[in-house]
């Protein structure tokens, strides 16, 4: 079986020591503004997608200690469907999370990170998908 293909990287996890004050350091050394469909995740402590001013690059900031998450890699719906085939023909563990307007798979590499990948494609997965495999 070929690997599947990707649409790049959807968004990195950065973990912070202050969210408030990380959102202000972006938005005014990097340009970086909050994603506003997206602001509805935060709690409070994240996570809280930023993104730059060309729509390019995306980060989501958890205010919490320790090493960030991972990687998010981006796909299609029909990418994602795919990956989730590949995966279990790998024997590799995946969680496939409803997020109501974004689909993720998280899954870890050999050395035991973690990853994922995320589609806005949600119509698409949403007919695709066998419901039974989702959590949360």
């Amino acid at each position: 079986m070929a690997t599947p293909l990707l649409s790049g990287i959807d968004h990195c996890h950065l973990n912070v020591e202050n969210l408030a004050e990380a959102v202000v350091w972006y938005k005014e050394v990097l340009g970086f503004h909050i994603v506003s469909e997206l602001a509805f995740w935060d709690e409070g402590k994240g996570p809280l997608t930023l993104e730059d001013a060309a729509a390019t690059t995306r980060l989501a900031l958890f205010e919490r200690a320790g090493v960030s998450k991972g990687i998010a890699f981006g796909a299609t719906g029909e990418q994602f469907i795919t990956w989730l085939s590949h995966f279990e023909s790998h024997k590799i563990k995946t969680i496939v999370a409803d997020h109501g307007v974004t689909f993720s798979m998280y899954f870890k590499d050999n050395s035991g990170n973690n990853h994922e990948i995320t589609s806005h494609d949600y119509s698409h997965i949403s007919r695709a998908i066998d419901k039974s495999i989702l959590v949360g």
